[in-house]
């Protein structure tokens, strides 16, 4: 498998996992409860946009963030990789207010337009999806445009799953039923542990006198 096969596979399997869109369908069906079946959709389709634009700005961002701010790669892969392992321990054992509070349920109820908040940010497009993101770039050297459009490519898929997911949340989630999405999501979960603990591995690692 050549690298750029390789940068893909990593940045979708991180990212999709975290973006979690059958736990989020579940909430997005919440929050559109009454809302007409077109502009539920129209909600799913500009949510899944800002999701893109958000994880784009960080990817194309990212290099200039670390500079600015002189972090190590090494930083950002072990903080990445906590802030993914501790989502990947939400989807394993889910939480209500992990995701949405009933606060944050009845503010939403009263807006108009939930596409950007909450939808956007944080469900799709939150702390852990940033990171993720963050972290691949790490992966990274230089200004490498082939790779860049490469994991362009894998922010871009895992969007337009969203998407896909959010705009047929009612019959997905009729389909596989409450047990079902649950058990995804699980399966998941036990996946992104597994590559947060990588990411804090390949950050230590460099860290360890080898003489």
């Amino acid at each position: 498998m050549d690298n750029l096969s390789h940068l893909f596979i990593t940045c979708f399997a991180a990212l999709l996992p975290i973006a979690n869109p059958l736990g989020n369908a579940a909430i997005f069906l919440s929050i559109t409860d009454g809302d007409k079946v077109e502009q539920r959709h129209k909600l799913a389709a500009k949510g899944s946009l800002y999701m893109l634009i958000i994880l784009m700005s960080f990817l194309l961002a990212g290099s200039f963030i670390l500079h600015f701010f002189g972090l190590s790669l090494e930083g950002i892969r072990i903080a990445g990789g906590l802030i993914i392992a501790k989502t990947a321990f939400n989807l394993l054992s889910p939480k209500t207010e992990d995701t949405h509070s009933q606060e944050e349920h009845h503010e939403v109820k009263a807006k108009d337009d939930i596409s950007f908040s909450p939808l956007a940010m944080p469900l799709l497009a939150g702390p852990g999806a940033i990171a993720s993101v963050m972290g691949t770039t790490s992966l990274v050297s230089g200004w490498n445009v082939p790779a860049y459009l490469t994991l362009s490519a894998a922010i871009l898929l895992v969007c337009l799953i969203c998407w896909l997911v959010l705009h047929n949340s009612e019959l997905i989630l009729k389909f596989l039923g409450v047990n079902g999405a649950n058990a995804l999501t699980k399966i998941m979960g036990f996946i992104l542990l597994c590559m947060g603990v990588q990411l804090v591995i390949n950050g230590v690692l460099p860290l360890i006198p080898t003489s």
